[in-house]
C-alpha cells in the first residue's frame, strides 16, 4: 500500500467548520463556564479532593475562561 498523506487543503477544510463552531459557541458559553467550575470545586471540596492541585486547577481555568467569556460577550453587545 502507498502512504496517504494528508494535504494542507483537507486540513482546512476539516478545521474550518470547527473553528466556525468554536467562535459560535464562544458566545454562549462564559457563564455556564462560570457555573460549571464553581460546582466542581463544591463537589471537590465535599469528596475531599482539595489536597490535589492539578485537580483544581481544572475548576480554576473553566472559570476564567468563563470570565473571558462572558466580558467578550457583553463588549460585543455594545450596551456598556
Amino acid at each position: 500500500m502507498g502512504k496517504r498523506h494528508l494535504s494542507l487543503g483537507k486540513i482546512k477544510n476539516i478545521a474550518t467548520p470547527l473553528l466556525r463552531s468554536c467562535k459560535r459557541g464562544a458566545n454562549h458559553v462564559g457563564l455556564p463556564f462560570v457555573y460549571l467550575g464553581v460546582a466542581l470545586m463544591g463537589i471537590f471540596y465535599f469528596t475531599g479532593l482539595t489536597n490535589y492541585n492539578l485537580l483544581l486547577l481544572l475548576p480554576l481555568l473553566l472559570i476564567l475562561m468563563g470570565i473571558v467569556g462572558f466580558v467578550h460577550q457583553e463588549k460585543s453587545k455594545n450596551d456598556y
